[in-house]
């Protein structure tokens, strides 16, 4: 302490720039003097923590380069384009993940609002066994909190290949065998693969269940091979929830690395998707048809051109993006008018719509892919008929964000997305 005290105040401002911001909002009350440091270089900046829900990344199949649906605002400052990565530019590779502003590619960490970027190293194997190439289904998840250290982790899930007989991950018995088929799934320990951006390397993580599984092998494969790529996940207070198969959800703790199977309500296997994410007041899921949005069909006409701000970023506005240099700024108070403005429920807002006398009767419905769920409100995103809402469940209103249209190609993965203009990804290039 005598030392720091002691020392000039710009090496002060630089040791403390290099700690994450909830333990740099702890050393800001150490004494008037580091104040004053933190206060001057203006470190503590929270308007550069992913804060506020600025847009949606996806992205449609057959898989074409990201894109953004979000607020002018925000459309002004991030693109999906990623030119500047180190990969050919005919070459796209889907959106894996998104946690706290930063997007897991196939081979990279991606920054989109600081373009900052991570080449993975190449994955390790799923199996040791000499030969194998069954042991090879594995869904990958991104792990992060920029407010309480700039380093990440990617994890690599296995789950169990569409064909059996398969191998079982953690014993490697990969032969064609019956007795694989009634093998309790998930494995205990569960062998997984983890990228520390500490380390720069992979290394294995045994995690040892607690409770019962989920079944066995034969009991909770998927129905279909596609199921994969609608395994999503979420992070939340110090623990990563997988969505597994189809019927049931991980959640790993990652301070004692450990993991317990969280059953979904009971469906129908293979029709229902749900969706998992995090909300305000935790961990949310939503089934297929449990909100009957038919009425937003109705009431919000596909010729509809008026009214919310949120649209999809053009060709133009991308390359228009990339031109720009990165503004850390603050937002004006008209970009900041705006992002507030597309999450007003008041009832005066004619797009916003009250679900509480909507009935289940009727004929056809068209089906409403849940986009995701906004982290900080109790609020769930839905599209379909290229109508884009936001459903609050506290007050039960949907609010028409704007039409979300991508030609003739199917809607494949989609991403909540905030910002973070938080500049130390770690060896970003």
């Amino acid at each position: 302490m005598v030392g720091m005290d002691l020392a000039p105040q710009d090496v002060v401002a630089e040791v403390l720039r290099r700690i994450a911001p909830r333990s740099l909002a702890a050393c800001r009350c150490v004494c008037k003097a580091w104040r004053a440091v933190v206060d001057a270089n203006r470190l503590l900046r929270a308007d550069l923590l992913p804060l506020t829900l600025d847009g949606i990344f996806y992205e449609t199949c057959p898989y074409n380069e990201p894109m953004l649906f979000s607020s002018p605002a925000t459309g002004r400052r991030v693109t999906g384009k990623l030119d500047y990565l180190d990969w050919p530019l005919d070459d796209v590779f889907p959106i894996m993940d998104c946690c706290s502003g930063l997007l897991l590619m196939c081979y990279h960490v991606v920054n989109p609002a600081t373009r900052q970027w991570v080449r993975l190293p190449p994955l390790p194997p799923s199996c040791t066994a000499a030969g194998c190439t069954r042991c090879s289904s594995q869904n990958r998840y991104l792990v992060y909190d920029p407010a309480l250290s700039p380093h990440y982790e990617v994890f690599l899930i296995p789950n169990i290949p569409f064909t059996l007989p398969t191998g079982h991950i953690c014993m490697h018995i990969c032969r064609d065998d019956e007795s694989v088929s009634a093998m309790e799934w998930p494995p205990s320990p569960y062998i997984v693969h983890v990228f520390s951006s500490k380390t720069g390397c992979w290394k294995e993580r045994s995690l040892l269940r607690e409770g019962e599984a989920a079944g066995t092998v034969a009991e909770v494969k998927a129905v279909y091979d596609t199921v994969s790529f609608f395994l999503y996940a979420a992070y939340w207070k110090d623990a990563l929830y997988v969505r597994c198969e189809e019927e049931f959800l991980l959640r790993i703790n990652l301070l004692h690395d450990t993991y317990r199977v969280i059953k979904f309500p009971d469906g129908n296997k293979g029709y229902t998707v749900p969706r998992i994410g995090k909300s305000e007041k935790g961990m949310e899921w939503a089934l297929r048809n449990v909100i009957d949005l038919q009425r937003v069909v109705e009431i919000y006409p596909a010729n509809h051109v008026d009214g919310p701000n949120w649209v999809v970023q053009s060709e133009d506005q991308m390359d228009l993006v990339l031109k720009n240099d990165i503004n850390l700024q603050p937002a004006d108070d008209k970009d900041k008018a705006m992002t507030e403005g597309d999450f007003d429920w008041d009832s005066d807002n004619e797009y916003v719509v009250s679900t509480n006398d909507w009935d289940n009767k009727g004929g056809y419905r068209d089906y409403f892919y849940c986009l995701g769920f906004h982290p900080y409100k109790e609020v769930v995103f839905f599209h379909g008929a290229f109508r884009t809402v936001a459903y609050n469940f506290d007050s039960c209103k949907v609010l028409y964000l704007g039409e979300m249209r991508y030609g003739y190609e199917e809607l494949q993965e989609s991403f909540s997305y905030a910002s973070c203009w938080v500049r130390n990804l770690p060896g970003s290039n």
